[in-house]
Order: C-alpha cells, then structure tokens, then sequence
C-alpha cells in the first residue's frame, strides 16, 4: 500500500523534470531590431545557469540588468567568459537589444572591455554578434546605436526587423 504513493509521485518527478529541463522562453520581450551601445562599470556578471546575467551602472547612474547565453554555450567561445571574465568596477561598453517594455535592460549582443577584447555571450535575444566585424570600428566612430551607424554610413536595412 505504502509503493503506491512513492511510485505516483516518483513518476510525476520524472515526468514534470523532463518538461521543465526542455522548457525555454521567447525572445519577444527583447526589441531585436535595435541595437544600442551603452558604456559603464561592471555591478555583476552573474555566470549562472540557465543564462548569464550582466548588471552595468552607466555614467547617469542607471543600472541595466542585462541577459546572455547559457553558461555551457559561451565557455567555448573565443575568447572564452568565465564567471571571472567581468569584475565588479571593470569599465565595458556593451552593445544589446532593448526590452521593449522601455526599462532599463536587454539582451546582450557583444562586451567590450578596456583592452579592446570583445566577448560574444549572446543568444537568440540579440543578434548584434553578427555583426562583430562591424562594431568595433563603430564604437571608434562613437555611434550609439546601429541605426545610427547605418544612417551616417549611408548603410542599407533591407528589411523590417533591422537585419541586413
């Protein structure tokens, strides 16, 4: 009588652990049309799973809570991120897609830090990654945002959602 009860809910542990583990959320909430540089100190790089997360103070001191890719997905990148790659008081700039409820955050499409190395710990949320030959010299031109970039270079947005 006693089996019964711990095989029903042994069986229900393994049936709703399987659902979750596959689980994943939309990527709507994120403006991936726009593509925004923002410049500030490092607060926390939360290397944690399911994805990663970044909180950087601007220079107004706003604080933008940011989100990446899976830890697992982004350690084989090159170069690599860690959970130390980032420190608390490390000056980035970041390039990330808006929530498009207007508050201040985003999912992160490229970091840059002061020795000019670029980290790519984005996932479907931004796809500013795709365009890592291009941003560099951007930021060194002090564009803002990649509509602003396109526009002054006289660059063509094909179509709607921004992506060339």
């Amino acid at each position: 009588m006693k089996k019964l009860p711990i095989t029903f809910f042994a069986l229900l542990a393994v049936m709703f652990s399987g659902s979750s583990a596959n689980a994943h959320h939309s990527f709507s909430m994120f403006d991936r049309s726009r593509e925004i540089v923002i410049v500030g100190e490092v607060v926390r790089w939360g290397f944690n799973s399911p994805h990663v997360l970044l909180y950087v103070e601007d220079d107004d001191g706003t604080q933008w809570g940011l989100e990446g890719g899976a830890p697992a997905s982004i350690l084989g990148r090159d170069p690599p991120l860690t959970g130390f790659t980032l420190r608390p008081g490390d000056r980035i700039t970041v390039v990330y897609c808006p929530l498009r409820d207007g508050r201040s955050g985003g999912a992160i499409g490229l970091v840059f830090t002061g020795d000019e190395t670029v980290y790519n710990p984005s996932d479907g949320g931004c796809s500013a990654n795709e365009r890592m030959n291009d941003w560099p010299g951007w930021i060194e031109m002090g564009f803002s945002s990649r509509a602003e970039a396109e526009e002054a270079l006289g660059l063509d947005r094909e179509d709607g959602n921004g992506d060339p």
